[in-house]
C-alpha cells in the first residue's frame, strides 16, 4: 500500500521548495539577455555579410575566367585564333558565331536597355575611387560587344584600340559578375581580364604587374582595374586589406 499525505485542515498555503519557486526569469533578466544578444548581433552580422559578399565575388570571378577561357579555346579550334576573328560583324552575329555554340549565352546586348542598364545614365560603371567618367564608364563605349550568359554574368569584348588609359581596349575582356545589378563598380562586381597571347589564355588584367602596383590600383584611391589580379595572385581569395565592406 502506497503511503500518502494529507494537509492539515487549517492549512491555507503551501511553501514550495526554493529551487522550484525561483525557476523562472524576471522581466529585467529577459531584457538584459535580449540586449546582449542585440549587441552581439550588431557586431557580428555585418562581418558575416561582408564575408558572404567576398565568397560570392571569389566564386563568380573564378567561374567567369574559367568559362570564357574554355569557350575561346573551343571556338578557336573551329574558327582560328581570336586575333583573326571577323570583328567587323554586327554584335549579334559576332557573338552567335564565336561564342553561342561554346557557352550558354542568354542575351546579346545591342544597347544598355537590353542588358538591364539605365539608358538615361551616361556613366554605367564607376572606378573604385568613385570617379564616374572615363573610357571604361560603359560596356558599350569604344565599339565593345557585350553579352550575358545564363548565370547572369556580363562579358564585354572591346575590339577597337584607342589612345590613353584604354590603349589595351582591343585586348581586354570586362566582366560584370552580376550583370546590371549594382554597385557596377570596378573591383566590386566589375573586373578586367586580358588576352595573354603568349600563354594562349585569358588572365586577370595587371597580373604581370608588381604587387605594389596592383595593390595601389586596387585601393580606395585607385581605379580598380587590377583588382582581379590581386585576387588571382592570392589563390582566387580576396586578400586582407581588399577595399570592400
Amino acid at each position: 500500500m502506497k503511503k500518502g499525505f494529507t494537509f492539515a485542515e487549517s492549512a491555507t498555503h503551501i511553501n514550495l521548495p526554493q529551487s522550484i519557486a525561483k525557476a523562472g526569469f524576471t522581466l529585467a533578466e529577459v531584457l538584459i539577455t535580449l540586449g546582449i544578444i542585440g549587441v552581439v548581433a550588431a557586431m557580428t552580422i555585418p562581418n558575416l555579410m561582408t564575408a558572404h559578399k567576398k565568397r560570392v565575388i571569389e566564386s563568380k570571378l573564378k567561374k567567369a575566367v574559367s568559362t570564357i577561357n574554355q569557350a575561346i579555346k573551343l571556338s578557336e579550334s573551329e574558327n582560328g585564333e581570336l586575333e583573326t576573328w571577323d570583328k567587323t560583324l554586327p554584335k549579334e552575329e559576332f557573338v552567335k558565331k564565336y561564342f553561342s555554340p561554346y557557352m550558354k549565352v542568354m542575351k546579346i546586348c545591342t544597347n544598355e536597355d537590353r542588358c538591364g542598364y539605365n539608358m538615361k545614365s551616361p556613366n554605367i560603371w564607376s572606378y573604385l575611387n568613385g570617379t564616374p567618367n572615363g573610357s571604361y564608364n560603359s560596356p558599350f563605349n569604344n565599339d565593345r560587344t557585350p553579352f550575358i550568359s545564363m548565370d547572369g554574368i556580363l562579358y564585354v569584348f572591346g575590339f577597337s584600340p584607342i589612345s590613353g588609359v584604354a590603349a589595351d581596349n582591343d585586348k581586354i575582356i570586362i566582366i560584370d559578375i552580376n550583370g546590371s545589378e549594382k554597385p557596377n563598380k570596378f573591383g566590386h562586381d566589375v573586373f578586367f581580364l586580358v588576352r595573354n597571347e603568349q600563354a594562349d589564355s585569358i588572365t586577370p588584367y595587371g597580373a604581370n604587374k608588381g604587387h605594389n602596383a596592383i595593390k595601389n590600383d586596387c585601393s580606395a584611391t585607385g581605379s580598380g582595374m587590377y583588382c582581379a589580379a590581386w585576387i588571382y595572385q592570392n589563390g582566387w581569395n580576396i586578400p586582407s586589406g581588399y577595399p570592400i565592406k
